[in-house]
C-alpha cells in the first residue's frame, strides 16, 4: 500500500517517545508502524536484536508479515519479529517459568484438553473458581500450562523480577504492540513493564473493540495506556487506503454511527432471501459466485480470498452445511469452536496406532477414556453423564470385567479385535476416511457423532500437518506406533509456533473471529435466530452490535455483500439502501 507520509505520520516516524496512534480501519497504521520499525532497523541494532510486532491471532501476524515485504527489504525483515502474544509469552515461560515454582520442563495444557478436564465449564460457572485450583495445580506441579495462564504468569515474571524485564526489554528496543485496546489486564501488564526499557508504539481503534465481553477488556484500556505511557498520541482518522476505490469504510461507519444517507454505497450490496431454509442455503452458494463475478469485473482477476461471516457458531454452521450440500460442493475452511473435533481426532489416531490381541482390554479401556473426554467437553449434563458411564466402564474392563452389554461396547469390542489385523496402506489420508467409515458403519449414534466431529478437521485445515507427522511414523515403523503424539505435535504447532495463516479461498468462521483479517470479498450473514445483527441484550440504539458488525463489514478490500433475511426487519440494516 502506497501511504501518504503526511505530517501526523511523519511524527510517528520521528519521534522518540512512547506513541499511542489511533485510527479507522484501513487508515494505515500498520504500515506506518512497519515504516517507523524500519527506521528503527536501519538506526542501527546491536546483535541478537529485533523489533517486536505484537498481534492477537495468527492471521493477523500473516497480514502483518505480507505487509512487511512491501515496507521493508528483505536484508532487514529478519530483524523485523513478528509474533503473536501466546507465542512471545510462551518463549519466556519456557526459559522463565520455572523460577514460579513449576517444573524445569513446561508443556501446554492445549483448549479441548483443558475444557475435557474441566467438563467444559465457562467463565461465569459457579464451578469455574474450583477450575482455576486445579489448573494452578497442573502448572505447579505437573508442568501444564492453559493458555490463560500465559500472560498472568508471564506479567508475574516481568513484573517482580527487573533483571528479566531488561533482558527481555534488550532484546527488543522498540515494541509495536497491534489492537492495543483488545489487550487485557495481565497482557498489557507486561507491555508496561517493558516499556520501562523499550520504546512502545501502540495501535488503535476504540471503535473495533469487540471483545470488551472478557474480563479486562474496556474502553478504559486507551485511557490506562495514556496514563502508564504518557505517549504522543496521533489520530489518524478514518481515512481508508485499504479500499480506497469504494466506500465500504464510509458504510462500516455510517453503521456505527446510525447514520442512512438514503443511497447505495460503492463496494457494497445486499442479497435477501427467504427464511425457509432450502431458500436460505440457495442464497448462501449463490453469494460466492455472486461475489466473485464482481471482484472479476472490477479488477480482472477473480477473488484469491473469500469470508463468510455469522454472528454466532450456529450461524457459521448452517454456511459450512450449505456449501457443503447441493449438486456440487464447495470447498471451504471453517473457523469454529474446535474442543471436541481436535478430542475425537485423538480418538481416531489411537485407532490408528497397532493393536494386538494380547492387550484387547486395555485398547477397550483407552476408547473408551478417549470417548469420556470428547463427552466431557461437550459439557452438557447429558454428555457429562455419558462421560462419567464410559470412564466406569474402562475402570471395570481393566479389572478384567465386562462391564456392559450395551451395544457401543460390542461394537467398540469388534472393532478393536478388527483393527488387529493390519488394513492401513501408509496413506494416512486414506487410512483416517478409512477408520471414519468404520466408525459410520456401526450405527452407534455415540460413534457416529465423533465421526461427525470429524468432518470439520479438514475444514479446519489442519489435515496438511497432521499428515505430514504420520506419513514420517510410517516410513520409519511401517505402521502408526506414535499417532497420537503426532495428532498432538501438529496441533501444537498450529497454536502456538506456527507463524502464519492461510487466508487464500473460502473462509467461514464469527464476525469476532474476522478481527485482524483481510479478504478480496466479503459475505456478512444475516439470519434472525442463527446470525442476527442485533446481538441478545444489546438495547436501542444497540451499540455493540454496531461495532461488531462494522468490523465483520470493513473486513473486504474490494466488495461486502450483505445476505440477508428478507423478514423481519434488522432495525441496523433497514434505513440503509444497498
Amino acid at each position: 500500500m502506497t501511504l501518504r507520509i503526511c505530517q501526523k505520520r511523519q511524527q510517528v516516524l520521528d519521534t522518540e517517545r512512547h506513541t499511542l496512534v489511533t485510527g479507522g480501519p484501513g487508515s494505515g497504521k500498520t504500515t506506518i508502524a512497519l515504516l517507523k520499525a524500519l527506521r528503527r532497523i536501519e538506526a542501527g541494532l546491536d546483535s541478537g536484536q529485533a523489533v517486536l510486532f505484537l498481534s492477537f491471532s495468527r492471521a493477523a501476524v500473516a497480514r502483518i508479515a505480507e505487509a512487511a515485504k512491501e515496507q521493508i527489504p528483505r536484508t532487514q525483515q529478519k530483524m523485523l519479529n513478528i509474533q503473536t502474544f501466546h507465542s512471545f509469552f510462551w518463549d519466556i515461560l519456557r526459559t522463565y517459568g520455572y523460577l514460579l515454582g513449576a517444573p524445569k520442563r513446561l508443556t501446554l495444557l492445549p483448549p479441548h484438553d483443558e475444557k475435557a478436564l474441566s467438563d467444559g465449564i465457562e467463565r461465569n460457572d459457579p464451578a469455574w473458581p474450583v477450575w482455576e485450583t486445579q489448573r494452578e495445580h497442573l502448572f505447579r506441579e505437573e508442568g501444564r500450562i492453559a493458555f490463560d495462564l500465559f500472560a498472568p504468569k508471564v506479567a508475574e515474571l516481568l513484573t517482580r523480577s527487573a533483571r528479566i524485564r531488561q533482558i527481555v526489554a534488550n532484546r527488543f528496543p522498540l515494541i509495536i504492540v497491534d489492537e492495543a485496546q483488545d489487550t487485557g489486564p495481565d497482557q498489557w501488564a507486561c507491555v508496561k513493564a517493558l516499556a520501562e526499557y523499550s520504546q512502545t508504539l501502540c495501535l488503535a481503534d476504540l471503535e473495533q473493540q469487540i471483545f470488551d465481553f472478557l474480563p479486562g477488556i474496556g474502553p478504559e484500556r486507551i485511557q490506562q495506556i495514556e496514563d502508564d505511557l504518557r505517549p504522543t498520541r496521533i489520530d489518524l482518522g478514518s481515512e481508508n487506503n485499504r479500499s480506497p476505490d469504494s466506500e465500504i469504510a464510509t458504510f462500516g461507519y455510517d453503521i456505527l454511527t446510525g447514520v442512512s444517507r438514503g443511497a447505495p454505497y460503492k463496494g457494497v450490496s445486499q442479497l435477501n432471501f427467504h427464511p425457509r431454509a432450502n431458500s436460505r442455503d440457495q442464497a448462501i452458494r449463490q453469494s460466492i459466485g455472486i461475489v466473485s463475478r464482481i471482484v472479476k469485473a472490477e479488477t480482472g482477476q477473480p477473488p484469491e480470498s473469500i469470508a463468510l461471516l455469522a454472528s454466532f457458531d450456529r450461524g457459521a454452521a448452517i454456511i459450512s452445511n450449505a456449501l457443503r450440500g447441493g449438486a456440487t460442493p464447495i470447498p471451504h475452511k471453517l473457523l469454529f469452536d474446535e474442543a471436541t473435533t481436535l478430542l475425537a481426532s485423538r480418538f481416531v489416531a489411537f485407532l490408528m496406532e497397532p493393536k494386538y490381541a494380547a492387550n484387547q482390554a486395555i485398547d477397550i479401556a483407552q476408547a473408551l477414556e478417549l470417548l469420556s473426554l470428547v463427552f466431557r467437553a461437550k459439557g452438557t449434563a447429558r454428555a457429562l453423564a455419558r462421560s462419567k458411564e464410559f470412564q466406569l466402564w474402562a475402570q471395570q474392563t481393566r479389572g478384567g470385567k465386562v462391564p456392559t452389554k450395551a451395544v457401543i461396547y460390542k461394537k467398540l469390542y469388534a472393532l478393536i479385535g478388527e483393527l488387529q489385523v493390519s488394513m492401513f496402506s501408509g496413506d494416512p489420508r486414506k487410512d483416517w476416511m478409512l477408520l471414519r467409515g468404520k466408525l459410520q458403519g456401526t450405527g452407534v449414534s455415540e460413534l457416529v457423532a465423533v465421526d461427525r466431529e470429524l468432518q470439520y478437521l479438514m475444514a479446519f485445515n489442519r489435515g496438511r500437518r497432521i499428515a505430514s507427522g504420520l506419513t514420517a511414523i510410517w516410513e520409519t515403523h511401517g505402521s502408526y506406533p506414535f499417532a497420537r503424539q503426532a495428532l498432538d505435535a501438529a496441533l501444537t504447532e498450529d497454536q502456538i509456533l506456527s507463524g502464519g495463516e492461510d487466508l487464500t479461498g473460502i473462509h467461514v468462521m464469527t464476525m469476532h473471529k474476522s478481527k485482524g483479517k483481510q479478504f478480496d470479498a466479503v459475505i456478512v450473514f444475516r439470519a434472525d435466530h442463527s446470525s442476527p445483527f442485533k446481538w441478545p441484550r444489546d438495547p436501542a440504539p444497540y451499540r455493540k452490535s454496531r461495532k461488531v458488525l462494522r468490523v465483520a463489514i470493513t473486513r473486504a478490500r474490494i466488495h461486502t455483500l450483505i445476505l440477508n433475511q428478507a423478514f423481519p426487519d434488522c432495525p441496523i440494516l433497514a434505513p440503509h439502501k444497498l
